[in-house]
């Protein structure tokens, strides 16, 4: 049985048309902003791959960095965090792809001296000439979580 193009099945399809249409403009076009999703979250971009990177929140005093020479993905490298305080407690410790998902890999920590953390990790590899990776710490003060968040770039 052949089914013909009728004018209610045009109709139909020229609204799903529009509809798709509409969404693609809203998505590329219609975003008046430059900016990127790093400053739509207000994040500051300090690689922790070759600096140590500080944050403040509240009082409290963060400085990250990652230990690798070379850094390179499936290698493992090492991952430092102190605090002002030496209450902080890390309940999370993760890394996640920030330019591109690339799941959740467990970045373990352990407690070295009171406020300093320490432990490794690696990341995957990415069909990515750079890839920005995002690790992010769950924390808490008292009784109130916190979450940080350090990132670091990855070149093939």
């Amino acid at each position: 049985m052949r089914d013909r193009l009728t004018g209610p099945k045009l109709v139909q399809i020229l609204v799903v048309l529009g509809i798709l249409s509409g969404a693609f403009w809203l998505r590329t076009c219609a975003d008046g902003q430059d900016t990127t999703v790093l400053e739509k979250e207000n994040v500051d971009f300090c690689d922790i791959a070759h600096e140590a990177c500080r944050q403040h929140l509240d009082g409290l005093e963060i400085e990250a960095r990652l230990l690798a020479e070379p850094l390179a993905a499936e290698q493992p490298f090492r991952l430092e965090v102190r605090f002002s305080d030496p209450q902080v407690r890390v309940t999370r410790s993760v890394l996640e792809g920030e330019s591109m998902y690339m799941g959740t890999l467990p970045a373990l920590l352990e407690l070295g001296e009171p406020g300093h953390w320490q432990g490794q990790a690696l990341v995957g590899a990415c069909t990515e000439a750079r890839m920005v990776w995002a690790w992010v710490l769950d924390i808490e003060q008292g009784n109130e979580p916190r979450r940080l968040k350090f990132l670091f770039e990855l070149r093939r």
